[in-house]
């Protein structure tokens, strides 16, 4: 194998097959990727047998072949020398990388040896704008469970009808739904898969990584006919991963149909009060307690927002804000609360709720297609 890449090439396509490199001790080989080197140009490959990543760039080859190589070395190699061109060359059980005066050596894995990564054939794909598929995988992905009790919990739901396509995800505590619309031809046939959380995460940041070479084409996302695998394509980028076998829980049974107090709460004052609430709430079973009054003597609806105990010290601080309805007092889990905010941009924030032991709704105001459900905590008397 022989032939010659720039750096910029090389660094981002190493950088980008990197989200599915091993270190699983007991696979070695999964710790390397397969560079293949053809008349169409360079292949990176790498594989943690749950997600592969494959990339094609362009080179000058003079000699076709394989090699696996140490996938962490070569990429902290390759984004450290000058820009240019870099030449590659496989001699005996060596790779030999050159760029101006600098060379490298590195030990190869017989390419046998590498995994057979599975190409899907005539699947159904559904094709999004790269912004709102970033948008929806960074609102819901963050919901889904990080354990492995309930595997399932641990993926987003993926459901595309007709000209939609929607992600869910919970851990039991928080549930969060976004819908955006696709493009292209409206879906034939509706599909319901479930994608591994970690797998969406990646897919998500290979698209901001690849938004330059993307341009105006969408991501596509392609399901197998055996429902087992899908498929994110990203500019030069392939992103495989398996989907999670099992039935979602039916989420929908656990949104109330009518809440009884609505506030209108500004997005960024409410995450500055409950980050300074969190400081007394981490001795606390990380307990923040919502207290939604009608208007005060100043004639103003305020949310109450206090937090800590006898043995740490407490916290109050009250937020103006609009609201409807009688109010009330709910508590919860601060990260819960943080996490959703930091999740969205918006000015605004709505916040719906019953009673204590209700769960609670945030939506954005003007967005009908995204909600956040968070479940509450007992209130001690």
């Amino acid at each position: 194998m022989k032939l010659s890449i720039t750096q910029e090439n090389g660094a981002r396509a190493l950088t980008a097959a990197s989200k599915s490199l091993s270190a699983k001790v007991n696979l070695p080989v999964l710790a390397n990727m397969l560079l293949t080197a053809t008349k169409s140009g360079l292949e990176v490959l790498a594989t943690d047998l749950e997600t592969a990543t494959r990339v094609m760039i362009p080179a000058k080859v003079t000699i076709e072949g394989r090699a696996a190589v140490p996938g962490r070395m070569l990429l902290e190699f390759m984004a450290q020398i000058p820009s240019g061109e870099v030449s590659i060359e496989k001699l005996g059980e060596e790779l030999v990388i050159g760029a101006k005066d600098l060379t490298a050596r590195l030990a190869t894995m017989p390419p046998e040896d590498f995994p057979a990564i599975p190409k899907i054939e005539h699947g159904s794909v559904i094709r999004l704008a790269p912004g709102d598929f970033s948008m929806a995988a960074s609102r819901v992905a963050f919901c889904a469970a990080q354990d492995d009790g309930r595997p399932v919990l641990g993926g987003v739901l993926c459901e595309a009808s007709g000209s939609s396509f929607s992600m869910v995800a919970t851990d039991g505590y928080r549930l969060a739904f976004q819908k955006i619309s696709t493009n292209g031809k409206p879906m034939a046939a509706a599909i319901r898969v479930i994608v591994p959380a970690r797998a969406m995460v990646e897919a998500a940041k290979l698209v901001s990584e690849s938004a330059e070479l993307l341009g105006e084409r969408d991501v596509e996302l392609e399901i197998a006919q055996t429902l087992n695998q899908a498929n994110f394509r990203i500019a030069d980028v392939q992103f495989t991963t398996r989907l999670v076998e099992g039935n979602f829980p039916p989420w929908r049974k656990i949104i109330p149909e009518k809440f009884t107090t609505s506030a209108k709460i500004g997005r960024e004052e409410l995450v500055r009060v409950v980050r300074i609430a969190s400081i007394f709430a981490r001795d606390s079973g990380s307990i923040v307690k919502f207290t939604l009054s009608p208007k005060d003597s100043s004639g103003a609806n305020v949310l109450r927002i206090a937090s800590g105990n006898k043995q740490v010290g407490s916290n109050e601080a009250d937020v103006v804000i609009g609201l409807s309805g009688r109010g009330g007092e709910i508590a919860f889990n601060y990260r819960y609360l943080l996490e959703m905010l930091l999740s969205v941009a918006s000015e605004d924030v709505n916040f719906e709720m019953i009673e204590s032991l209700n769960p609670g709704k945030i939506t954005i105001p003007g967005e009908a297609d995204y909600f956040y459900i968070v479940m509450p905590v007992r209130l001690q008397s």
